[in-house]
C-alpha cells in the first residue's frame, strides 16, 4: 500500500512522518534499525532509547493513489511539520534527505569511520588482483594529457616532497637504487649536444633540477616540456 505513515510516541504525541510504497516492509526496516540502535534519525533513535519500544505505534495517515507522486505528497507533510517541537523529522525534502543538514543535524556529524583490519586486507587484496586493461590505461592517459598545473601548484607539490615531508626521508636506499644513482647519465640539449655526468646526483646538482623531473625523464625517455630546460632529454650512458 502506497501511503504516508507516522511513528507516534504515545507518551508525548511527538511523531516521525514518512512515505512508503510497501508500508509493512517500511515498518519492518524502521523497527530493525531502531532495535539495533542504527536509525539514521538521531532524534527518533534517542526517543526510542528514552521511552522504550512500547511507547511507539505505527499508523497510516493517508493513502496515496498510484497516479500521485509519493514523494511530493510526503513533502507537503514535511513542509508543515519539520522544525516544530512535536516532529522528530530532520530532513525537509523527501527527494534529498541530506539537503540542508549541516553540523549537528547531519547524522554523520562528529563520527569517525575507519575500516577494520579485515576490511583493509580485503581491499588491499582486491587492489592487487585488479589489472587495468589497455583501454582503461589509454583513457587514464588521455585525461592527464593537456592538463597544465599552475606555477603555484607545482611549487606546493615540490615543497610537499622535500625534507621530512618525503615518504622516503631518512630511509636507507636499496642497493638497486644506489646503483641507479651512481650510473653515468647524459643530458641531451635540443640542438643535439650531449653533456655527460658521472651520476644522477651530479646532474641534478649541476643543472639545479629536482629528482622527480630527472627520474621521470630518464624512465620515459621523453623530452622536458616546460621550464628552462624545455626540449632537454636524459639517458643512462655506458
Amino acid at each position: 500500500m502506497r501511503c504516508i505513515y507516522k511513528i507516534i510516541n504515545v507518551k508525548n504525541n511527538k511523531f516521525y512522518v514518512g512515505s512508503a510504497v510497501d508500508f509493512n516492509r517500511r515498518k519492518y526496516v524502521h523497527l530493525s534499525k531502531l532495535r539495533r540502535g542504527i536509525h539514521v534519525n538521531f532524534k527518533l533513535q534517542g526517543a526510542w532509547y528514552k521511552h522504550g519500544e512500547t511507547a511507539f505505534v505505527f499508523a497510516v495517515v493517508q493513502e496515496v493513489q498510484p497516479e500521485e507522486d509519493l514523494l511530493a505528497v510526503e513533502n507537503v507533510w514535511l513542509l508543515e511539520h519539520v522544525g516544530k517541537p512535536y516532529c522528530y523529522n530532520i530532513a525537509r525534502d523527501a527527494s534529498a534527505p541530506g539537503l540542508g543538514m549541516f553540523g549537528p543535524l547531519n547524522p554523520s556529524f562528529g563520527k569517525r569511520f575507519t575500516h577494520t583490519p579485515e576490511a583493509k586486507a580485503r581491499i588491499a587484496a582486491a587492489s592487487r588482483a585488479r589489472v587495468q586493461t589497455d583501454e582503461e590505461k589509454a583513457k587514464r592517459r588521455q585525461t592527464m594529457r593537456g592538463h597544465k598545473m599552475s606555477v603555484a601548484t607545482r611549487e606546493k607539490i615540490s615543497a610537499s616532497l622535500k625534507g621530512n615531508k618525503n615518504p622516503n626521508y631518512g630511509k636507507p636506499r636499496s642497493d638497486e637504487v644506489k646503483a641507479k644513482l651512481s650510473k653515468p647519465v647524459g643530458a641531451i640539449k635540443p640542438d643535439g649536444e650531449v653533456l655527460l655526468f658521472p651520476s644522477i646526483m651530479a646532474l641534478r646538482n649541476e643543472l639545479g633540477l629536482e629528482a622527480p623531473t630527472v627520474n621521470r625523464a630518464l624512465k620515459t625517455g621523453k623530452k622536458l616540456v616546460r621550464g628552462p630546460f624545455t626540449g632537454w632529454s636524459f639517458k643512462y650512458t655506458p
